[in-house]
């Protein structure tokens, strides 16, 4: 059984976590993989140093190498190592030698472009340049293979479930 690994990817409050959940409900032998920065930022209260993203770095990716480890085709992955990288270079101005040089291997990213409305939350923190953001992201998946996720909430979750079963059929 091949392993399909998608990545969903975007700028803060792009409505990551919002697809990935409702993906990983409606393929219903699917693997969630969480975006652990959000645990980890909690017990933090959002306050966090440059040495803390190379522990969020590595714990993401543990879980993925444990997602794939079990017996389902499907991995969803709600962030990648690249919001890390593209998070460090933005607000410390350097990144890990660690996160720079891990390799993905995912099937297809899912980009999510922030044309919705900016949510408030206590762990973000950029709500004034998204679409800035957004074209880091596009610039790094350049010679991947991606699709631009946007509109609705239900435009969103029809393309991106279409992509998906292009892969499981």
């Amino acid at each position: 059984m091949k392993k399909i690994k998608i990545a969903i990817t975007g700028p803060e409050s792009s409505g990551k976590t919002t697809l990935a959940k409702k993906l990983s409900t409606h393929f219903k032998k699917s693997i969630l993989v969480d975006e652990f920065a959000r645990e980890y930022l909690k017990t933090v209260n959002g306050k966090y140093t440059y040495s803390d993203l190379i522990k969020i770095a590595k714990e993401q990716k543990e879980r993925e190498i444990q997602a794939s480890k079990e017996n389902s085709q499907l991995i969803i992955c709600d962030t990648t190592l690249n919001e890390i990288k593209i998070w460090s270079l933005e607000k410390f101005n350097k990144c890990e030698e660690w996160i720079l040089n891990t390799k993905d291997n995912y099937t297809h990213y899912l980009l999510c472009k922030p044309d919705i409305p900016w949510e408030p939350d206590p762990l973000r923190e950029n709500p004034f340049d998204r679409e800035r953001l957004f074209n880091i992201h596009l610039k790094y998946l350049q010679n991947k293979s991606y699709t631009i996720i946007c509109g609705d909430k239900k435009s969103r979750f029809l393309m991106a479930k279409k992509i998906i079963n292009s892969y499981l059929t």
